[in-house]
């Protein structure tokens, strides 16, 4: 008798934690919709029949580096292809302003990989939510993503070059 309510509490106790994190988690989906809305709003995304949340991620500093690597390395990589195509077509002034953004893009591409050495970022806490979703127009999906402040009081754009939330004050 004794382990069967002992059973009983801890399925119990089980239960109530998963109802609990799910009543957290559908409560920031709900939080985010009206964040959805404007960044479609943002992007001139009007007339959806239906628009849903997928999911609510948390990104760390350490993960915000990370994604901008990933972001500049597929930039370095695009521009390198049109700089190879403008080299084809001795686009003299072309070669020169794409020579530029690469020398750019490898610039703050060097500072996020230094700091993720330096071990100076934390793979905990929130810098930013990172929202996931879908709306429905014409009976087609479309997939977007968009980037919450941790106070939930405004959008963010990732931008490596202008906006980069690991630089310190000094």
């Amino acid at each position: 008798m004794k382990r069967y309510f002992t059973f009983v509490v801890v399925l119990f106790i089980a239960i109530g934690f998963v109802g609990c994190k799910n009543y957290a988690t559908n409560k920031l989906k709900r939080e985010m919709k009206a964040f959805a809305k404007s960044y479609l709003k943002t992007e001139r995304v009007v007339g959806y029949d239906s628009l849903t949340v997928d999911s609510v991620d948390t990104l760390t500093e350490m993960s915000y580096a990370q994604l901008n690597i990933i972001m500049l390395n597929e930039m370095a990589a695009d521009y390198q292809n049109q700089y190879d195509e403008a080299a084809k077509q001795d686009r003299g002034q072309k070669l020169e302003y794409l020579s530029l953004y690469i020398n750019e893009i490898e610039r703050n591409l060097e500072d996020f990989e230094n700091m993720l050495e330096s071990g100076e970022l934390k793979d905990s806490g929130v810098l930013l939510f990172w929202v996931t979703g879908h709306y429905v127009k014409d009976n087609e999906r479309k997939d977007f993503y968009f980037f919450v402040s941790p106070d939930k009081k405004k959008l963010y754009t990732l931008d490596p070059f202008n906006d980069n939330l690991l630089y310190k004050d000094e």
